[in-house]
């Protein structure tokens, strides 16, 4: 499950990503940022 996470197949319940950031101890809008860029950008 958490590999379909990492290689972006699958993506988790908000419950599930609420339960990681308390594990890593983050704030769970770290976990929701997009980090792909934009084309425009370079």
């Amino acid at each position: 499950m958490v590999n379909g996470y990492v290689q972006n197949r699958k993506q988790p319940r908000l419950e599930i990503l609420y339960k990681i950031a308390m594990i890593l101890d983050v704030d769970i809008r770290l976990l929701l940022e997009s980090t792909k860029t934009d084309k425009n950008e370079a």
